[in-house]
């Protein structure tokens, strides 16, 4: 078995191997990136892939970003490791181990100062195989979902609008002052908002909203088309998965009951920004009725249990799912503390 860095032309044989590589244990599901394999991963300024060969055959995948963002009070630079999977042929052969491993030395050759992979909870061989690796859980978070069912009303939406460019320092502005003291977050500047919206795919400045009174921007917001990146389609649902949804669906939470072979349609809040969770809600409600017109199913992001974002959400139905993020210093006397963590929602 060799590990080398994945190629462009590579794109189609990966993607043909992602989509093999089935994910979740209740509720099945399998994901390709659309519309090329590479498209995930250039979400992120700096990143890497690395395959795993045998016989010139692609057997495994693994891929890392690089950032700067806050660890202990100071600015560092962190990977993110993300998107692993393995041909099912291969699986318990040390292909994903050996793509750690490779992952690592990347990251420690650019001066990463610590590692860091959210990973759903359930998947237990993610969790061993990162645990092996020396990563420890430090936190438990939430992926709130809204279902997308019915039309909203939304208070104060006057003042609701899409953003220009001469809005990017303020947005900086209530960015770094939203995530302040938070570890993980990577500081905010006119330009970096804007090469973000420019970089991302499938986001333009339309889909980043404030929320403003008397010329004050109070609380902003991107509603990212997630399934333009990613294909997501059930595979199977255990009987305790059919069982709740069947419920969910009868009790008129869910629009419609989810079957195998359906494709999931999801959009991702990022960008979050905000004086108050009472600020933010009309965000929320505003991409909940742009989601409903677009026929969108659910609407997610990620944080802390006490996390503001989350009060925003008080009058949804939402599906709570836990995300378990683990981390890893790659330098000495680096380490994530007890203060909260700021999660963009692009790391999934």
């Amino acid at each position: 078995m060799k590990i080398q860095e994945a190629s462009l032309e590579e794109g189609k044989a990966l993607q043909r191997l992602q989509g093999k590589a089935p994910q979740g244990k209740s509720l099945v599901v399998s994901t390709v990136n659309i519309p090329d394999f590479f498209s995930r991963v250039r979400v992120y300024e700096s990143w890497k892939v690395f395959n795993a060969y045998e016989k010139d055959q692609i057997i495994g995948s693994a891929a890392c970003a690089i950032r700067d963002a806050f660890v202990s009070g100071s600015v560092h630079r962190v990977g993110y490791e993300f998107q692993y999977f393995t041909s099912p042929d291969h699986r318990r052969r040390g292909v994903a181990q050996a793509l750690r491993k490779r992952v690592e030395r990347y990251l420690s050759d650019q001066e990463v100062a610590l590692s860091y992979a959210c990973i759903m909870e359930g998947n237990l061989p993610s969790m061993l195989l990162f645990e092996r690796e020396g990563f420890h859980l430090h936190r438990k978070l939430i992926m709130p979902a809204i279902a997308v069912r019915k039309e909203l009303g939304v208070p104060g939406a006057q003042n609701i609008r899409s953003i220009t460019p001469q809005d990017l320092e303020a947005v900086a502005d209530l960015l770094n002052q939203t995530w302040d003291g938070h570890d993980l977050f990577e500081p905010a500047s006119p330009d970096s908002v804007a090469r973000t919206i420019r970089r991302i795919e499938h986001l333009d400045y339309r889909d980043m909203v404030v929320f403003e009174q008397r010329g004050r921007i109070l609380a902003c917001l991107a509603l990212w088309d997630w399934s333009k990146i990613m294909r997501i389609n059930i595979l199977r649902l255990d009987l305790r998965m059919r069982i709740l949804l069947g419920l969910l669906f009868l009790m008129g939470i869910l629009p419609k009951f989810p079957r195998p072979g359906d494709t999931l349609r999801q959009m991702m809040l990022t960008m979050i920004g905000y004086h108050s969770p009472t600020d933010l809600s009309p965000l929320v409600k505003h991409v909940n009725n742009l989601a409903r017109q677009q026929d969108v199913e659910q609407i997610f992001c990620i944080c802390e249990s006490n996390d503001g974002i989350l009060k925003s959400m008080k009058s949804f139905t939402r599906i709570n799912t836990m995300v378990n993020l683990y981390a890893k210093p790659l330098q000495p006397h680096i380490s994530l503390t007890d203060a909260p963590v700021a999660m963009t929602g692009f790391d999934m």
